[in-house]
């Protein structure tokens, strides 16, 4: 979670940086934003590297830290309306002693007709755990530390219109593993954890995208659809047999001047010997804001919220949200008594007026603790 919380906020503060022009329509594939589309009249693009301070704040690392840097590209000069490609990279540090390095990108080759992108990070990550299972008490939370290597290259193709289909490798090293004994680490034999120092997953996936949202950042019509097939075995070097479903589905619907609805259901399932680092999540600063980001965890999350947006003066607008969602073992396992609920407030301020920017400031209540994040745009 922290690596795409990172690489997006690198991507989008690169864009405070280098545009001005109205944003028309623009496709996201995968965690990356996509940049914005730009029309003939676009002026001789100039390729930029650019690098600049980050501070961020959320439930889960505190107080961030840190600078980035972004190369800013275009693969084709000579067609204006090809998007522009990015490369961040930079480096974090958080009051939880968190560490953090990464490097990503985001390129659209010549007419968009490929798409290619990647998450590459190191980390050194102190965490909390609570165990596994829909129904942990707070009071069973421990302290954990590992540290790990992600990489995650995809690329994508467009197959017609808004629908895209693309192939991806994910590989994982999680090592230096340390954790308190006695604790839920041992009693629940969790796998990947329990008797190992360190574990890698390897694996390869497939990706199906549709996307008719009219911007990137805050659409006010449109829809987003995404699934990822991804799976991992020893065959292809891996630690661990294991796959996992995710389905993302968002709508945007205009219900008055500068006022919108939205939706969103997400779903990550996982079947086979699910290493802890791969269980489904519940919490964060996007889904089910309200709780810290892995209070819940399974192999299987099912989750979804709703966001009323609307103006207050000039650059200030505001939200209000809900959201439900729940872990379980296995989809049969989910019951109506067992979601979780959560909703907040939000405040937010426009960056950029033109490129509907925003810096959000919300907080939000789970079933246990008031929670706040600062984070630039949308939750989604």
């Amino acid at each position: 979670m922290l690596i795409r919380f990172f690489l997006t906020i690198i991507s989008l503060t690169f864009f405070l940086h280098t545009h001005s022009s109205a944003q028309t329509k623009n496709r996201e594939i995968g965690a990356f934003p996509a940049t914005d589309t730009t029309g003939a009249a676009e002026v001789t693009y100039k390729n930029k590297l650019l690098i600049f301070p980050l501070v961020a704040l959320s439930t889960e690392t505190s107080w961030v830290f840190g600078f980035a840097n972004a190369y800013i590209f275009k693969t084709s000069k000579k067609d204006p309306n090809l998007r522009t490609s990015t490369m961040p990279s930079g480096f974090l540090y958080t009051l939880n002693d968190q560490i953090l390095i990464a490097i990503g990108a985001n390129i659209f080759l010549p007419k968009e007709k490929y798409i290619i992108r990647f998450e590459n990070s190191f980390s050194k990550f102190p965490d909390k755990f609570w165990g596994i299972g829909n129904y942990t008490p707070a009071s069973a939370v421990e302290n954990y530390t590992f540290t790990q290597f992600y990489l995650n290259p995809q690329i994508s193709r467009k197959v017609w219109g808004d629908y895209f289909a693309g192939v991806g490798l994910e590989y994982q090293d999680v090592f230096r593993i340390k954790y308190d004994s006695g604790g839920n680490f041992e009693k629940q034999q969790v796998v990947g954890i329990y008797n190992r120092k360190s574990y890698h997953v390897f694996g390869y996936s497939l990706l199906l995208t549709h996307d008719s949202r009219n911007h990137a950042y805050q659409p006010d019509k449109g829809a987003l659809f995404r699934v990822k097939f991804a799976n991992f075995n020893h065959q292809v070097w891996s630690d661990y047999d294991f796959h996992t479903v995710e389905v993302d589905f968002r709508r945007f619907i205009s219900v008055g001047s500068n006022q919108v609805l939205a939706f969103q259901g997400y779903s990550i399932l996982t079947f086979g010997d699910v290493p802890y680092r791969n269980l489904a999540v519940l919490g964060g600063n996007s889904m089910m804001r309200g709780y810290y980001s892995g209070r819940y965890r399974d192999k299987t999350f099912i989750g979804a919220q709703a966001e009323y947006r609307f103006p207050i003066h000039k650059r200030f607008s505001g939200v209000c949200f809900v959201s439900g969602g729940q872990v379980s073992d296995v989809l049969g396992d989910m019951s109506f008594s067992g979601f979780k609920p959560a909703g907040g407030l939000g405040l937010r301020f426009a960056v950029l007026p033109k490129e509907k920017l925003n810096l959000r400031f919300d907080v939000a209540a789970g079933n246990e603790l008031v929670n706040y994040y600062i984070v630039l745009a949308e939750s989604f």
